[in-house]
């Protein structure tokens, strides 16, 4: 995701979005980034936004299998927070 792009400049508008709905937005968008790398790291020129999601769907499923393992192990301050990763262009 490009550094500018719509989904930052909304959250920079909409300050009084409810906290909850920002993280949750932050977290989705921020993961769907990742599985999109994933997919192209792997599948190179055959990647595809339907592969990035299979990873996504991946990705949480293992996030949750692991909170419900070992609860007490997982805090996630930053998303909590709706504080945002860094994009690359």
């Amino acid at each position: 995701m490009k550094t500018e792009n719509p989904f930052d400049k909304h959250l920079a508008v909409n300050k009084g979005m409810p906290e909850d709905l920002r993280a949750a937005a932050v977290f989705v968008t921020d993961t769907l980034d990742v599985a999109w790398m994933s997919a192209r790291a792997v599948f190179e020129s055959k990647a595809s936004p339907e592969v990035a999601l299979a990873i996504y769907d991946r990705f949480v499923a293992q996030m949750q299998a692991s909170l419900q393992s070992a609860p007490q192990l997982h805090t996630s301050k930053s998303v909590a927070k709706g504080r945002r990763t860094t994009r690359t262009p």
